[in-house]
């Protein structure tokens, strides 16, 4: 498990190298939010709370940064796409408010393992929902 861990560490540092290497540019900024958000599943698949919890906590920074902030997405969309930086700022709110539920479910000492598990796994699947959503109205293909 420590070794998924690292090597999901390592994934994202190397990602972060080829940001300041490469500039700052969306693609390269969305493979590092998927990197950082397969931690928090792996943190989910293992049953590690404490994985779980400091990969949420990097993810929701991840989060906030890029799609948080409008004028940043907005730099960042192409040109006939700026106009849809709110949809990605809504987004983040979303998730945001998805990752508090998890963390609440997680540090409830009062619910049984199994509701535990089954909600914060809900919340888990709703946050991955929000970035297809966003994607769908927002990106292109090619």
């Amino acid at each position: 498990m420590f070794k998924k861990v690292l090597v999901s560490g390592l994934v994202s540092l190397s990602i972060v190298s080829s940001v300041s290497a490469n500039g700052y540019d969306l693609k390269t900024n969305m493979a590092m939010l998927s990197a950082t958000f397969s931690s928090v599943e792996q943190g989910f698949l293992t049953n590690d709370k404490k994985a779980t919890l400091k990969a949420l906590d990097s993810f929701q920074k991840e989060v906030d940064e890029l799609l948080g902030d409008k004028k940043n997405i907005t730099r960042l969309l192409p040109e006939d796409l700026k106009h849809k930086s709110s949809m990605a700022t809504n987004t983040a709110t979303s998730i945001d408010k998805y990752i508090d539920e998890i963390r609440v479910i997680l540090k409830d000492k009062n619910m049984r393992m199994i509701n535990r598990q089954n909600r914060s796994q809900k919340a888990f699947v709703n946050i991955q929902q929000q970035c297809f959503r966003c994607h769908n109205m927002v990106r292109d293909w090619e």
